[in-house]
């Protein structure tokens, strides 16, 4: 007598097995301590967080920015564009962020516009009520310095969380809410 399932269930435990192996490894590409959420939003576990590397440039005030002038707090750094719906759409929350946080005194905002053109990147800081430094970013070549696997996008706008360590803790390929950003912040400490 013919077995006829018996290829066919070997087949089907070949495949569950190759699904299982896949899905307890991970995410295809993801780096160990790295979590990808499904909302735009990339976790770093603490031992695993690459360096952030230390942007400098001069802000549309005119004024020097450097990250490392920052260390000992959580940084949020943001890159935007005018011409960006989405941008418009966060500026408020990381300006109410920058607000409380220099209340608190234990997170900064830094900005990274995007614009080619200086004086548009300052009218939307000012149409905004940015309180936070800005440096000009044309083209968003700064993000080309990051580790790889850091972004999902090199969209906008893009945040990035950089602990008081100044690693790397989180980033996130679209809008933040002021209750996402909060959360980012909070795991970044």
């Amino acid at each position: 007598m013919k077995r006829p399932f018996v290829p066919l269930l070997a087949a089907l435990v070949c495949v569950g097995a190759l699904f299982a192996a896949i899905t307890a490894s991970g995410s295809p590409g993801t780096p160990t301590g790295y979590h990808r959420g499904e909302n735009g939003t990339l976790t770093i576990e603490k031992a695993y967080r690459p360096g952030a590397p230390d942007y400098t440039g001069i802000g549309l005030d005119g004024r020097p920015v450097r990250l490392s002038d920052f260390d000992g707090k959580t940084v949020v750094i943001t890159s935007w564009s005018s011409g960006c719906e989405a941008c418009r759409a966060q500026a408020p929350v990381l300006a109410s962020f920058q607000r409380k946080a220099a209340e608190r005194g234990d997170a900064a905002v830094v900005g990274l516009s995007r614009d080619v053109s200086a004086e548009m990147a300052q009218i939307f800081t000012e149409k905004h009520d940015m309180p936070y430094p800005n440096v000009l970013d044309p083209g968003g070549k700064r993000l080309l310095y990051l580790p790889k696997g850091v972004l999902a996008s090199h969209g906008v706008p893009v945040t990035l969380i950089v602990d008081p360590s100044g690693r790397i803790a989180a980033t996130a390929s679209e809008p933040v809410t002021e209750a996402r950003l909060e959360s980012l912040v909070a795991a970044a400490r």
